[in-house]
């Protein structure tokens, strides 16, 4: 089983939590929206989503199985191959589909998979399937016995954004289906709940996927650089494409061979639809010309491999990182949902009669091999060479609502600079926020100092009368089942049921917690609190684990228990070790590597516009936008800029404006006391100047006085300490003033800016 990064696992608890909260409502068939961006391992979560789902304390007792759309056979198959991959060929949930029908209906914790096409159309085979069979195996006939066990359904469409129609959805999903929730998952779903709306949202942001190292940092267009090299010049077009593509498959070959990683680099090559047009009119077919091309650089035909509806060579292990497969050439079937994370490189063909950008297609290049980033930042990068003009491109990104847009804006280095080379941090932190199994110590330690057994009652009888007027969640069933077992209130509870209780009263102590030192993740923490209670009572009393179970929980119930604070003070005491636990992973994960400041080429999104410089070490300078039509930062930045384009900076050489995210940019580590994590600053401009190197950040405002630029500043002069040739801090505009820095080991800031000094480069 592969183990979850930690977005993946906070996204997982919050879809539980929206998932719970619509099941306790009247209503039917509740709309569950998830959003989270191609290449996040949205089938992951959604496995671990379901097999934590029923396995949670506040779901427990309810009868409910699952049927997930997919939207066409591949999609289907991967979906169910995948969940079975991850559970390990083990789960409490059974994977099913259409070649199952003969069990009638569907069973508890059934995860029933179907395409979408299957059911929709009102084709011969569909209508059988529907409706039209002899043997009473129609898909009607399963859902109804399903209804007629008294089992409830959940929904999952996959992708919902390709055919999610209106007709369908109330004839199969309305009318026959009948779910108490629709969990509708997409990248770009086509709808998005409002506060008035009754139904659930949980979004993914990109950045989260890009900093865990899922997928790449962006998708790098072609650019007038590219174009304008002698060795492509005068080729043909389509020639200049690949040509582009193959020498760019040779720089990640021999990138990959220097970060020791064995990865054969892919190269797709999508074919247009109009490709069996040109071929009728006797024309040469792009997929001729390709393979031409391939063979005149001495490509083998076991390094290509095709995949058309009609024609498919060389499939097999085609995913893994170390296939021979070095080219692939396709159409659509590779577009949606099919994973291969060693594919680097896209070229697009565009085609004549419908010139349509489509931008699913570039999300095969998004995904990173090993899910991880790599020192060379080249490495991190995707690279799309087509001849699709630039306006079909932008118009089609302006229709969709992803943000993996690609960077059509090149900045090179100007050639008369002399780059710098700089130690730079690379770093990918796994905090879960869990309890660790050392807090089973932490537990003895402080119920030893704290905690009378006097306080407990030892010998209670637990029925199910305690959970009267107790606050628990009521998931359905779950206490109405108790109350009614036997008819009586008072009835003894079973050893089930018990642990039921018992399993969501540790899950609620955690959950409730208000203080911050105090909270943990309930759902990767309530096993571990479970079994620190029980090792120390029974090891206290010589208990067994039933009558344990018993003295806890009739405890855990009672609002004047004495386990409660002491859980709290266990989970404050155990913050700082299990920090530190936290922190040693994070060390170990944590890497310095030497990188090139500036960078030979930078890449950027429409989202920069460019603005004239004459000391920018790149050029051109591309600047974010801002809605408000003001440059990235506010003014401030632009003020900066000003500032060091001046004139009477005659010392500047160049400067260079630093990015916030990615490894193609300079960072410093340091430690947030607040947040208690250690993090990644990247300040915001390196300058060299005759005689120095300057580190600085700008701030403005009161940005200048929070913690965090506190806790950077800090780190920064630490950085700085023995570096021959640097300075540097942050950097602040004092009105008509100028530019004031602080380079104190110990940051702080006040309108006097007592302790700061004027800004002069020299």
């Amino acid at each position: 089983m592969f183990a979850l990064k930690p977005f993946q696992e906070t996204a997982v608890s919050k879809l539980k939590n929206e998932f719970l909260s619509l099941w306790k409502l009247p209503n039917r068939n509740t709309p569950l929206v998830f959003k989270s961006p191609t290449g996040s391992g949205k089938t992951i979560m959604l496995a671990q989503f379901l097999r934590d789902i029923v396995s949670d304390p506040r779901f427990e007792g309810n009868d409910v199985a699952f049927v997930w759309f997919s939207f066409s056979e591949d999609s289907y198959a991967q979906s169910k191959k995948k969940l079975f991959e991850y559970y390990g060929g083990a789960s409490e949930l059974d994977l099913i589909d259409l070649n199952d029908l003969s069990r009638g209906k569907l069973h508890k914790n059934d995860v029933f998979f179907i395409n979408w096409q299957k059911i929709k159309g009102k084709t011969k085979d569909s209508r059988k399937l529907r409706r039209e069979n002899e043997q009473g195996l129609t898909f009607d006939n399963f859902i109804n016995e399903t209804h007629d066990d008294g089992r409830k359904i959940v929904v999952i469409i996959d992708e919902e954004h390709i055919g999610s129609d209106t007709e369908l959805a109330l004839e199969v999903v309305d009318g026959l289906i009948k779910p108490k929730v629709t969990l509708r998952v997409s990248a770009t779903p086509k709808y998005i709940p409002t506060r008035a709306d009754t139904a659930g949202y949980v979004e993914v942001r990109r950045s989260e996927v890009v900093e865990a190292g899922l997928i790449k940092e962006k998708i790098v267009f072609q650019t007038e650089e590219d174009l304008g090299q002698k060795a492509v010049k005068k080729l043909d077009q389509d020639e200049m494409l690949l040509e582009l593509a193959y020498n760019k498959r040779q720089d990640l070959v021999a990138l990959y061979k220097d970060v020791k990683t064995e990865v054969n680099p892919l190269v797709l090559i999508q074919l247009p639809n109009d490709d069996q047009a040109i071929k009728e009119t006797s024309g040469t077919t792009k997929q001729q010309i390709v393979l031409d091309f391939l063979k005149r650089k001495g490509v083998k035909e076991n390094q290509i491999a095709v995949w058309l509806s009609k024609e498919k060579e060389n499939l097999e292990d085609l995913e893994k990182s170390n296939s021979p497969v070095s080219f692939l050439l396709f159409k659509q079937a590779a577009a949606t949902g099919w994973d291969c994370p060693r594919a680097g490189v896209l070229v697009m063909f565009r085609e004549i009669k419908n010139p349509t950008f489509a931008i699913q297609t570039v999300g095969r290049i998004l995904r990173m091999p090993f899910g991880t980033h790599f020192a060379h930042p080249e490495l991190n990068l995707g690279y799309l060479y087509t001849n699709y003009k630039r306006n079909e491109v932008l118009a089609e990104y302006a229709k969709s609502k992803t943000e993996n847009r690609p960077a059509i804006n090149g900045s090179y280095r100007k050639k008369n600079i002399k780059p710098i080379k700089l130690e730079s941090v690379f770093m990918t932190r796994a905090d879960y926020n869990d309890l660790g199994d050392t807090f089973q110590q932490t537990f003895k330690k402080v119920a030893d100092k704290k905690l009378d057994i006097k306080n407990l009652d030892l010998k209670p009888k637990v029925t199910n009368g305690l959970i009267v007027g107790v606050e628990i969640d009521d998931y359905d069933n779950f206490t109405k089942e108790l109350f009614e077992e036997g008819g009586s209130h008072d009835q003894e509870m079973s050893r089930h049921d018990l642990e039921r209780l018992y399993n969501l009263l540790c899950f609620k102590t955690i959950a409730k917690q208000t203080d911050e030192n105090r909270k943990f993740a309930p759902e990767r923490s309530w096993g571990k609190l479970k079994t620190a209670l029980n090792i120390w009572l029974m090891n206290k009393l010589g208990a067994s684990r039933t009558d344990a179970y018993k003295i806890i929980v009739n405890d855990l119930v009672s609002p004047a228990g004495a386990l409660a604070p002491i859980i709290g003070d266990a989970l404050l005491e155990y913050r700082p070790l299990r920090e530190q636990e936290v922190n040693k992973k994070s060390a170990r994960a944590k890497r310095i590597e030497h990188i090139e400041i500036p960078r030979e080429a930078l890449f950027f999104t429409d989202q920069y516009e460019s603005i004239p410089t004459k000391k920018s070490a790149m050029e051109p300078f591309w600047f974010e936008k801002t809605p408000a039509g003001l440059f990235g930062g506010g003014n401030n930045e632009r003020n900066f800029i000003e500032f060091l384009e001046s004139p009477k900076n005659k010392s500047i050489v160049w400067w260079h404006k630093n990015g916030d995210t990615g490894s193609e940019y300079f960072s410093i580590s340091y430690y947030n006391p607040d947040e208690n994590k250690e993090k990644l600053f990247y300040p915001d401009w390196i300058i060299q100047t005759k005689g120095k190197i300057y580190i600085l950040d700008t701030k403005a405002g009161i940005t200048a006085e929070s913690n965090d630029t506190k806790y950077k500043a800090e780190a920064l002069q630490a950085w700085l300490k023995g570096k021959k040739g640097f300075d540097g801090g942050i950097a602040v505009q004092d009105g008509p003033n100028g530019w004031k820095i602080n380079r104190n080991a110990k940051y702080s800031f006040d309108s006097s800016m007592k302790g700061w000094d004027p800004f002069d480069l020299k």
